[in-house]
């Protein structure tokens, strides 16, 4: 393991979140996958050498809290609307995504859900929290209005409003943004969903709302699964029981939090725990690598990261490496000797 990332994550903040994690991949283990993706492969209609993601695989279970990381372009967010099924008519997927065991085109939509980054794009600004939230109930239950508004004040006490009949009343733009984004988890609630796709849902919230929200996520995940995108390394490795790391449509490492934290395997996952700032007196340089992410229509055969790692080998250039390892941590990476 590199110095610099050993340096970002002192031993303190390593204990941590490996306390908090150990037990609860131990009972995530133990059952069947609930999201199965293999082979993933999101490509541009009519360019098919044009790929947004590419052969991208991993398992999601019950209970499990599973942070995907990776810089802006690397296809974070076009991985999580192909899941909801919502992806662009102008790209084309192959591959397959199971949930339950069954194909994303046989499942009821109602069992995925997910928190988008910015409520205020996806909260009508004209109609109240109360009509909003009391129509998603009505489409999804069959309710009457009456009941439809009970059921919506109790999804507002799920979610930490203390004044729910109040808050009923308001219009978007009379909340903060994390009353928004409360009502948001709510509507996504009211779906009664397996799997809970977030979209870093608190990059635009302040600390003490982005921990709220975080506890409320906690509390909810027992009982489905949390797919949970963020820029945010520390809530990554504090929160989640497993982290995926996407670089350039690929994933190239997946592990147990506490052990991609102690010893990140792929070149890429020590670059981006080298750009941490240490949580020591001492400050020093922050790190990048060389370089910058190569564009969809820029990514040639071999590892995409190729042309940014300084220990690149020929065969990186021209074959692609898969994920290899063991069951609690997986990386794809041609040369892994330290």
């Amino acid at each position: 393991m590199d110095q610099t990332a050993s340096d970002a994550l002192e031993a303190p903040f390593v204990q941590a979140f490996e306390q908090g994690n150990a037990g609860r991949q131990a009972i995530a283990a133990g059952s069947p996958p609930l999201l199965s993706i293999t082979g993933l492969t999101v490509v541009v209609a009519g360019q098919p050498e044009t790929r947004l993601l590419d052969a991208v695989q991993f398992e999601l279970r019950k209970g499990e809290f599973f942070a995907l990381v990776g810089e802006s372009g690397s296809g974070k967010s076009v991985l999580c609307s192909t899941i909801m099924g919502v992806a662009s008519s102008e790209l084309k997927c192959l591959g397959d995504i199971h949930i339950e065991g069954r194909p994303l085109a046989e499942i009821d939509r109602r069992l995925r859900a997910m928190i988008y980054q910015q409520p205020s794009l996806y909260l009508n600004p004209v109609r109240n929290i109360g009509f909003q939230l009391r129509e998603t109930v009505q489409m999804i239950g069959g309710l009457s209005k009456k009941e439809a508004s009970e059921r919506a004040a109790d999804l507002l006490c799920d979610v930490g409003i203390d004044d729910p009949k109040e808050t009923m009343r308001k219009y978007p733009h009379e909340m903060s943004g994390g009353m928004n984004q409360r009502v948001m988890i709510a509507m996504a609630l009211a779906m009664k969903p397996k799997l809970l796709i977030a979209d870093e849902p608190t990059s635009a919230l302040d600390v003490t709302t982005q921990k709220q929200i975080l506890d409320l996520l906690e509390r909810l995940r027992s009982d489905m699964a949390i797919l949970f995108v963020t820029h945010d390394l520390g809530v990554a490795l504090q929160r989640s029981d497993r982290i995926g790391v996407l670089y350039a449509g690929q994933l190239v490492e997946i592990g147990r939090a506490d052990l991609v934290a102690r010893t990140p395997l792929h070149p890429y996952t020590r670059a981006l725990f080298s750009a941490v700032p240490p949580l020591s007196r001492h400050p020093r340089r922050l790190h990048s690598p060389a370089g910058t992410l190569p564009e969809p229509t820029q990514r040639q055969a071999g590892c995409n990261f190729a042309s940014r790692c300084s220990g690149t080998l020929d065969i990186c250039r021209h074959i692609a490496p898969v994920l290899q390892g063991t069951p609690q941590q997986v990386v794809a990476c041609h040369n892994l000797e330290p």
